[in-house]
């Protein structure tokens, strides 16, 4: 572990290994006892602090979902009056979350109903466009969730340059999706 481990709480240590492992090895092939031997502890003890491997995997989803949260919240205060504006920023946040938490990202694509953009996106949109039909507003939910989640992967992978522009061209392409172009 590294010397910021040893500020943390032996759960927190435990939470942040376990993402490690899923990162490398997946949920089929996760280990408690890998994880112990990381935090340089003894394979008994992950069990003082979660009941089954299956809790520590359902509190590390929490974690990162926890961790999301707190910034789209803070997106969502900044951009309060204006859901076109909240909605195409919550995205872009998204995708700079995935980027500077790159060990995150194995875990966030495991299932999204563990974390909060799929709650995020459709509210906004209703609320941007209360006037269109559900099955439009449909379409451009699976096009917004599209661009968000493309784009974070290409950006990630290097398909796309992590650069400003890059970032600047998918909020473009939100925000024409918003309205419909």
């Amino acid at each position: 572990m590294n010397s910021e481990m040893g500020t943390l709480s032996v759960r927190e240590q435990l939470i942040i290994a376990g993402i490690d492992e899923l990162e490398a090895h997946g949920i089929a092939d996760f280990s408690l006892r890998r994880v112990a031997s990381a935090c340089n502890i003894s394979c008994a003890a992950p069990y003082k602090h979660f009941e089954s491997k299956e809790k520590l995997i359902d509190e590390i989803f929490k974690y990162i979902g926890s961790q999301l949260d707190l910034l789209l919240e803070q997106v969502a205060e900044i951009f309060k009056n204006d859901p076109k504006k909240r909605l195409t920023e919550s995205g872009i946040s998204y995708i700079r979350f995935c980027l500077a938490n790159p060990h995150f990202r194995a875990i966030m694509t495991l299932s999204e109903d563990t974390l909060p953009l799929k709650n995020t996106v459709s509210p906004l949109l209703k609320e941007c466009l209360p006037h269109i039909s559900p099955n439009e507003r449909t379409r451009r939910e699976l096009l917004i969730r599209s661009l968000i989640y493309g784009g974070a992967v290409m950006l990630e992978s290097g398909e796309l340059p992590q650069t400003e522009d890059s970032i600047s061209d998918i909020r473009k392409s939100i925000e024409r999706t918003i309205d419909g172009y």
